[in-house]
């Protein structure tokens, strides 16, 4: 495949997983919250612990918390130590997405079961359910825009090895419905 091939397949993709995600997201909401919680001030932002790229589970556990980090800074340069050039395409389109519209997005993991591992040398496959607390925000007035949202997902990442540790190359989601 042609490196413009591949660039055009992950665009498609990255649109394709975007468009998945907001859908699921935006029927996820909860309408016990009220109207005023959605206006208030987004908290400052925590730094995750440092990179733990050792094991496959521990690499896609840092990944997650440094994407969350990155999503919530709308900077898509923070995680990079944690996934390959390929998977960075799929983050970059996403926070650009976003900032397009002047927002960003606060999300954490409230659990994460992983269901399996598989390891080879240089290659590794986590497959996992996930619930996901999410909301978006102003980039400009630092208020959200939403209410709380939740979703479950199951996830299969797919990792490679270099000489940092392991790196996530891949992720596939599906969304399982919203949690609320």
């Amino acid at each position: 495949m042609t490196p413009a091939a591949l660039l055009r397949r992950t665009v498609l993709l990255c649109s394709a997983v975007t468009l998945a995600f907001l859908v699921s997201g935006c029927a996820a909401t909860d309408p016990g919250d009220s109207a005023s919680s959605a206006a208030s001030e987004v908290p400052a932002p925590v730094a995750p612990r440092p990179h733990e790229l050792g094991t496959p589970e521990s690499a896609v556990r840092s990944y997650l918390d440094w994407i969350s980090y990155s999503y919530r800074m709308a900077d898509s340069s923070i995680p990079t130590a944690t996934m390959t050039p390929e998977e960075f395409v799929r983050v970059d389109a996403y926070i650009q997405f976003n900032l397009m519209d002047g927002k960003g997005i606060e999300q954490s993991i409230e659990n994460m079961e992983v269901r399996s591992v598989s390891e080879e040398a240089t290659t590794a496959v986590v497959a996992a359910r996930e619930d996901w607390t999410y909301r978006y925000f102003s980039l400009d007035t630092l208020t959200y825009l939403t209410e709380p949202l939740a979703v479950s997902y199951e996830t299969t990442y797919t990792l490679v090895k270099d000489d940092s540790g392991w790196l996530v190359d891949r992720v596939e989601a599906s969304a399982q419905g919203e949690l609320r």
